[in-house]
């Protein structure tokens, strides 16, 4: 029964639709006869995408920039990483620093497992993520219903409670 009636105020509010685009429509006319009146909405136009042109000009030179620096910025941390790994000793230099930064890894990576567990145990277990606060039914016998549902929409509730009886 519960079922039903969901699906008959969905029924509804979807008969509803048609409505609602036409009023949603004729707001986007207004909006559009605001912005570009008739007697100058070619010129106005011409405007807009002039603007629009120029910020895409800026953009782009703005992002040319910026590769211009993560190219140059790449080439520096080439450069470091060559004086800190020489190339006739790097193999031994990659090694004792990864002997010098296996403890600090470990350790870090059980932190980040500890939390992770944690966190979701809190989530799942003590949280009140999935609580849903209950409502007695209005004319069901005591049935109890989501308290948001019913109050999103009380006169819909009726109408399908009506509807289930007849």
């Amino acid at each position: 029964m519960g079922g039903e009636s969901i699906m008959k105020v969905v029924m509804e509010k979807l008969r509803e639709l048609p409505v609602l685009l036409e009023n949603f429509r004729g707001f986007l006319a207004e909006g559009v006869e605001k912005v570009f009146p008739a007697d100058s909405r070619e010129e106005k136009i011409r405007q807009w995408i002039q603007v629009g042109e120029s910020i895409m000009k800026v953009v782009m030179e703005k992002l040319k920039e910026l590769l211009l620096l993560l190219k140059n910025f790449g080439g520096f941390l080439v450069e470091e990483l060559e004086k800190v790994f020489p190339a006739g000793s790097r193999e031994e230099k990659v090694r004792q620093w990864v002997q010098v930064g296996k403890p600090f890894l470990i350790h870090g990576l059980a932190i980040f497992l500890l939390y992770s567990c944690l966190s979701c145990c809190f989530r799942c277990c003590c949280g009140r993520r999935g609580v849903v606060k209950m409502m007695k039914a209005p004319g069901r016998g005591g049935q109890r219903i989501p308290r948001a549902g019913f109050q999103s929409d009380p006169s819909a509730y009726f109408r399908a409670l009506h509807a289930d009886r007849r």
